[in-house]
């Protein structure tokens, strides 16, 4: 399995696609602090247009609750590039068919599926990471006396439902024969949990609720507004990997 989880990574790196995920993970990590920066001098450039159409815009202050502000409008974008990256993951080895090989001589497919995940798992985990350390840096550079309320717990709910779109990802890998298919049911489950969230009397119940954590950083909710959600998404994680297990235990190689 350790050998296996190695196969993987470096097959990451072969690719290009971790060369690729770490560019934009970087580029939209270094974008959320300069766009804040930039707020200014861009309300200034576009302060005649306004003028004409008889808008007066005001000084605009700028602090580290806009680069946070990006930051959380940014991470749907990075997880989107990671979905579709990773989309190949289980079914380009199906029509390549290397995983029979693999199997025939002793590597059971529960840890075959297992170094997959984990793969996809600690990816995730160490570009959003990079994303969050480089804003984080660059904010605490140009704004370093400004606090943020209860930024780690916001950090930590987007990490977590990351988690569980990848534990979706992984689960329609053992389901689909193709990308696109993978793609197309992870988009699914990614929009109606979006779409679900505009009905108030369940919101609090979804994996999508923890995408809100700016409202928590500008005190519109409170933490305990997503114990629930936290914990739901917590046991869809655990249940998307076991049925994954299931299913690819039993699917034709």
């Amino acid at each position: 399995m350790t050998a296996f989880i190695k196969k993987e990574c470096m097959e990451l790196t072969r690719t290009g696609k971790l060369l690729i995920l770490s560019i934009i993970f970087i580029f939209f990590g270094i974008l959320n602090p300069a766009m804040a920066k930039l707020t200014p001098w861009l309300y200034e450039m576009l302060q005649d247009q306004f003028a004409d159409q008889g808008l007066n815009v005001g000084e605009v202050t700028v602090t580290a609750m806009t680069s946070w502000t990006q930051f959380y409008k940014n991470a749907p974008m990075i997880l989107i590039v990671m979905v579709l990256l990773m989309s190949s993951v289980l079914t380009g080895e199906y029509q390549k068919g290397t995983l029979i090989q693999v199997v025939t001589k002793g590597l059971s497919r529960k840890k075959v599926f297992f170094s997959k995940l984990l793969t996809v798992y600690g990816t995730w985990t160490l570009l959003y990471l990079v994303y969050t350390g480089i804003t984080l840096g660059y904010t605490m550079y140009f704004w370093g006396g400004d606090e943020v309320s209860y930024l780690p717990l916001g950090i930590f709910m987007y990490w977590l439902f990351g988690m569980f779109v990848m534990s979706a990802l992984m689960l329609f890998g053992t389901l689909c024969d193709n990308s696109g298919q993978v793609l197309l049911g992870t988009g699914i489950v990614f929009f109606a949990t979006i779409l679900l969230g505009y009905i108030p009397k369940i919101k609090k119940l979804l994996p999508s609720t923890l995408m809100d954590g700016l409202t928590l950083s500008n005190g519109t909710t409170v933490p305990g507004d997503f114990s629930e959600a936290m914990i739901i998404t917590f046991l869809l994680i655990i249940i998307c990997d076991i049925l994954g297990v299931i299913i690819f235990n039993r699917r034709k190689l």
